[in-house]
């Protein structure tokens, strides 16, 4: 028969045993702890899990860092002006009436078009001058007069008048050998371009020296910008530049410096830089705020494409592989994009592989975790 002290210590000993079993298990530990970065510059430690078929889904390549040779760009702010050398003021240089206006603000004109004919009493008189001293000068040649070299200086000045009005030799032939035919005064377009504006309707009187109408050529602009003091070594004429704006992206200009400024604002310390585009699609505009990009010399740099790099809090990152299907944030420091590349200053080293494609979506997927959308495992 068992020991009647033995049952009556029992509740003791079990008692004495749940004690040390809680005291041992101690306080259960949270599902997820704060995670600290073990180097200066990586995110937390996150990642990202794919199976094969969201991987494929997403356009996921991987690359390895390399050098590649890009060329460098300084970019500047700059603005659009017209070229001086392809804009014409013109102004009549006979007084006269306006008769036709041939061309209005927004038209284009071809060089040697006629623009507008005005009746000028002035221009009449020298056509008149000049057709008489043609026939004097013809009938004393014809006898051989000894009047006939002063006749000829009187005729070399009546077409010298002419001449000053602005015809051509073909056109003071012409009008020589024309007769009593009612004459007027035409203006001419110096170059291929568009009216810009246009001063005068037909019917007004105008004296001689009156604006008619603007016309420019949008073909060659030029844009300036400002250079910082610190860049002044990378400046050199004929330098190839490309000029971009927002409002066509994906679009570029191609230009060269034509103008480094010799002297230095001293309040601002920079340097006026001028570059002349060339606008054949006639998409640059005269007062558009754009950039320019003054190409250096090709270097030799480590890069990732663009389109790999995305920006989380703030830093630039790219994704690198810790396994199958399983990626990790990394940042990095970068320079400025070139032709499609990101120079990378630190964070990846040579031949370290990175996510070259697809990075938007690990970006999404590492979103939706941190906003607790869902878990790390993505199919």
């Amino acid at each position: 028969m068992p020991d009647k002290k033995i049952f009556s210590r029992m509740p003791i000993i079990i008692l004495m045993m749940a004690a040390l079993i809680y005291s041992g298990c101690g306080r259960p530990s949270s599902s997820r702890q704060p995670s600290i970065a073990s180097e200066e510059g990586e995110h937390p430690d996150e990642h990202i899990v794919l199976t094969a078929e969201a991987e494929r889904l997403a356009g996921i390549k991987l690359a390895r860092l390399s050098l590649q040779s890009i060329a460098p760009e300084l970019r500047l702010p700059a603005e659009v002006s017209l070229n001086p050398r392809a804009f014409y003021r013109l102004t009549t240089r006979v007084s006269g009436r306006v008769e036709q206006l041939l061309a209005y603000e927004g038209d284009r004109v071809k060089k040697g078009q006629v623009v507008a004919r005005l009746f000028s009493l002035p221009y009449l008189e020298s056509l008149t001058e000049l057709r008489l001293a043609a026939d004097r000068l013809a009938r004393l040649e014809k006898i051989n007069s000894p009047d006939k070299e002063a006749a000829r200086a009187v005729f070399l000045s009546a077409r010298d008048k002419l001449r000053i009005l602005g015809l051509s030799e073909k056109e003071i032939d012409l009008h020589s050998q024309q007769d009593g035919q009612l004459a007027l005064y035409e203006v001419i377009s110096p170059a291929d371009g568009q009216v810009v504006s246009t001063s005068v309707f037909p019917g007004d009187s105008l004296e001689a020296g009156a604006p008619l109408m603007e016309i420019a050529s949008y073909e060659l602009l030029w844009v300036e910008g400002r250079v910082q003091e610190k860049d002044l070594g990378l400046l050199n004429p004929g330098q190839a530049a490309v000029i971009r704006s927002p409002a066509y992206p994906g679009l570029e200009f191609q230009g060269r410096v034509t103008f480094i400024s010799p002297a230095l604002d001293t309040a601002s310390r920079t340097l006026k830089v001028r570059v002349e585009a060339a606008n054949p699609s006639g998409r640059l505009k005269p007062g558009m705020y754009v950039e320019v990009a003054l190409k250096l010399a090709e270097q030799r740099v480590m890069a990732v494409p663009e389109e790999a790099v995305v920006d989380i809090d703030g830093q630039k990152t790219v994704f690198v592989p810790e396994g199958p299907g399983t990626y990790r944030p990394q940042a990095i420091q970068a320079g400025s994009p070139v032709g499609g590349w990101l120079p990378v200053i630190s964070g990846l080293k040579a031949g370290e592989e990175y996510v070259a494609a697809g990075a938007i979506l690990l970006k999404a997927e590492l979103l939706k975790h941190t906003l607790g959308e869902g878990d790390h495992h993505h199919d």
